[in-house]
C-alpha cells in the first residue's frame, strides 16, 4: 500500500498539483496540497473519485484507453489535456507520469502543470492573427485558408460587399466611428447561426463565402435595403452606398485567394448608378483590365518619379476681339503620358493615380511645370496665369496650400500667377474641407475656379459658400446652345448670375465660330476649346507668343 509519509516532504513541497492513482481502477489514492488547492477537492473527496471524474465526459473513453499503457502516456507528454475543477472550471494541463516502485505495485504518480494561461494567450494570439481586429470577422488570409481546406466543399461563391463611404468616415471622424458603423451593418446582416464564412477586408469590404448562391443573392438584397437609409452608430447617422461583386470557385480561380480578389474586383468595377441589389459578376475581361491597371500603376509611379509626364497648356482667351493686343496670357495645364509610344488618355491614368496614391506627386509635378512655364512666358514680356486641376482627395486638398506656396516660391512665381480648378462633383465629397482650403488659397492670392459648372445638383449653393472667382461652364452646355433652347436659356442665365455675384465665366469646349459669337453676345468673359487653341507643349507655347512688334502692330490695326 502506498504510504505518502515516505515522500511527505517532496510531494507537499511541490508547487504543482500531484497525485497517485491506481492504474487498474483509475481511482485516486492520494493528492498533495497543491492539487487540493487547485482543484477545490478535499483529500477525502479525491479518495472517493477516479481520474475520469476530473475529465470532460467526451474525453473519458480516450483516457481509459491510454491510462493502462505507460508507453502511450509517455508519447503524449506534450499534449494539452482538459481537467475540470470542483466548481466546473475547465483547465488546460500537461501531465507527466511515473510508475512507483516496487515494480508491479500498480500505482502511478502524476505531475500536473496548469497551462491554461498560456493556451488562452495562444488562442488569443491565434484569433488576432486570423481575424480582423475591428469587426471580429475572419481576415482574407484566414478565410482563404479555410476555403482551401475544404470547409465549404468544392463549389462555392464569394460575395464582396463594398461599403462606399466607410473609409471616408474613418479618415474624417476616426477609426472608432467607422468600426462602429461596420459592426452595426454586420450585426444587421449576419444571422446568429451563420452557416457561411464571413470575413472583412479593410477598409470597407465584407466578404461572405457560401455554398448556397441563392443565400448570397438574398444577402445582397438585404444589404442594399438596409443601406438605403443612414446607418445609426456612435450618436450619428452615416449614409453609405453599396457596391457588390461575386465570383465562383472553381470557375474564376483555382485558389480561394484568387476568388476573393475576383469578387473584390467585380465590386469595384460596378458603376455607382447601377442597381445595388444586383451583384456584379466577375468576368475574364475584368481580369484583363485589372492586370493592365496594375501594370500602368507601376509604370506611372516610375514616370512621375522620373518626370516623364508631359504637361501641355491649352489657351484660355478673352472673348472680345480687342484682347489680341493683350500682354496677359492664360492657360490650363493638362497632363499627358505616353508609355512605350502609346498615348495613355488622362481618363485612364488619372483614376489610376488616385487609386495608387500618386495624385499628390502628380499634382506637384504639374505645379512645377506650370511654374516653369510662367517664368518662361514672363521672360518674353507677358504676364501669365496657369490653372491646374486638383483631384478630390482629402490628403491632396489638405497639402495643397503648402505645396503651392513651396513650389511657387522655389521658382520665383507669385501665387497670384496660379489658379486651381476643382470639378463641381468633387465638392460634394467634402464641402467643409474645400471651403477651408479655398479660403486659405484665396488669401494667398491663388485664383479658384469651379470646373464643369452646372452638371451637379447643388451648383448654385456652391457659389454662395465657396470663395471662388471663376466658374467654367461645362462643354455640354456649349455643345447644345444651338440644339436645345432650354440649354441655351440655362447657359445665358448662369452667365448673368455669375456676373451678378462678381464672378468671371469661362466657356469650355468652344469649337465653332458661331458658338464664340453667341457667347460674346451674352457677355461670356473667356473661351477655351479647339477654336481658340489646342493643348500645346511649352516649346510650342513659346513659339506661338507674338513679338513686341506684332503686338504693337495689332494694337494699331485694332485702334
Amino acid at each position: 500500500m502506498f504510504d505518502p509519509s515516505n515522500f511527505q516532504h517532496f510531494l507537499q513541497a511541490s508547487p504543482l498539483p500531484m497525485w497517485v492513482y491506481d492504474i487498474q481502477t483509475l481511482r485516486f489514492i492520494w493528492a498533495n496540497a497543491a492539487a487540493i488547492s487547485h482543484y477545490g477537492y478535499s483529500q477525502a473527496d479525491f479518495r472517493q473519485m477516479s481520474i475520469l471524474d476530473i475529465r470532460p465526459a467526451e474525453a473519458r473513453p480516450e483516457v481509459v484507453l491510454l491510462a493502462g499503457s505507460k508507453d502511450r502516456l509517455d508519447a503524449n507528454k506534450s499534449r494539452v489535456w482538459q481537467h475540470l475543477t470542483k466548481d466546473g472550471t475547465l483547465l488546460d494541463v500537461r501531465v507527466t507520469t511515473v510508475d512507483l516502485l516496487p515494480q508491479g505495485c500498480g500505482l502511478r504518480l502524476a505531475l500536473v502543470e496548469d497551462v491554461s494561461t498560456f493556451t488562452s494567450m495562444a488562442k488569443e494570439l491565434e484569433h488576432m492573427a486570423s481575424h480582423d481586429a475591428a469587426t471580429g470577422l475572419l481576415n482574407p488570409r484566414s478565410l482563404a485558408h479555410m476555403l482551401d481546406s475544404g470547409r465549404l466543399g468544392s463549389d462555392y461563391e464569394i460575395v464582396s460587399l463594398r461599403l462606399q463611404g466607410l473609409a471616408e468616415v474613418s479618415e474624417l471622424f476616426g477609426s472608432s466611428v467607422s468600426q462602429a458603423v461596420a459592426k452595426e451593418i454586420i450585426a444587421h446582416l449576419r444571422p446568429a447561426e451563420a452557416e457561411d464564412l464571413w470575413g472583412f477586408q479593410p477598409p470597407n469590404c465584407i466578404l461572405v463565402a457560401s455554398a448556397r448562391p441563392e443565400g448570397l443573392r438574398r444577402l445582397v438584397v438585404k444589404a442594399s435595403e438596409f443601406l438605403e437609409k443612414p446607418v445609426p452608430a456612435e450618436g450619428g447617422q452615416w449614409q453609405l452606398a453599396l457596391r457588390s461583386g461575386v465570383s465562383r470557385f472553381p470557375q474564376d480561380g483555382s485558389q480561394a485567394e484568387q476568388i476573393i480578389a475576383c469578387a473584390g474586383l467585380a465590386a469595384r468595377s460596378r458603376s455607382s448608378d447601377s442597381d445595388p441589389s444586383l451583384p456584379s459578376g466577375y468576368t475574364a475581361e475584368l481580369g484583363d483590365r485589372s492586370r493592365r491597371r496594375r501594370r500602368l500603376a507601376v509604370e506611372l509611379r516610375r514616370a512621375i518619379r522620373e518626370e516623364e509626364i508631359e504637361v501641355c497648356f491649352q489657351p484660355i482667351v478673352p472673348a472680345i476681339e480687342s484682347s489680341r493686343t493683350s500682354r496677359v496670357r492664360k492657360y490650363e495645364a493638362l497632363s499627358r503620358w505616353k508609355l512605350d509610344g502609346e498615348p495613355i488618355p488622362p481618363s485612364e491614368f488619372i483614376p489610376i493615380a488616385e487609386s495608387a496614391g500618386l495624385s499628390r506627386d502628380l499634382l506637384r509635378l504639374v505645379i512645377k511645370r506650370s511654374c516653369e512655364t510662367i517664368t518662361t512666358v514672363r521672360s518674353r514680356g507677358f504676364s501669365c496665369l496657369v490653372t491646374i486641376n486638383v483631384p478630390a482627395i482629402a490628403s491632396v486638398i489638405a497639402n495643397l496650400p503648402g505645396d503651392l506656396l513651396e513650389l511657387s516660391e522655389l521658382h520665383g512665381v507669385g501665387p497670384d500667377c496660379i489658379g486651381i480648378e476643382v470639378t463641381e462633383s468633387a465638392l460634394i465629397d467634402d464641402d467643409a474641407l474645400w471651403r477651408k482650403s479655398f479660403a486659405y488659397l484665396r488669401y494667398l492670392g491663388v485664383h479658384v475656379a469651379i470646373d464643369d459648372f452646372g452638371t451637379g445638383f447643388n451648383s448654385l449653393s456652391y457659389l454662395d459658400r465657396l470663395p471662388a472667382d471663376v466658374i467654367k461652364l461645362d462643354r455640354t452646355f456649349i455643345g447644345q446652345i444651338f440644339l436645345n433652347d432650354r440649354q441655351a436659356l440655362i447657359c445665358a442665365s448662369l452667365i448673368r448670375l455669375a456676373h451678378g455675384l462678381g464672378l468671371k465665366v469661362v466657356a469650355e469646349g468652344v469649337e465653332h465660330e458661331d458658338q464664340r459669337r453667341w457667347l460674346l453676345s451674352h457677355e461670356c468673359d473667356e473661351l477655351q476649346g479647339y477654336l481658340t487653341g489646342r493643348p500645346v507643349s511649352l516649346e510650342q507655347l513659346v513659339d506661338s507668343l507674338p513679338s513686341s512688334f506684332e503686338l504693337e502692330h495689332s494694337a494699331v490695326s485694332h485702334a
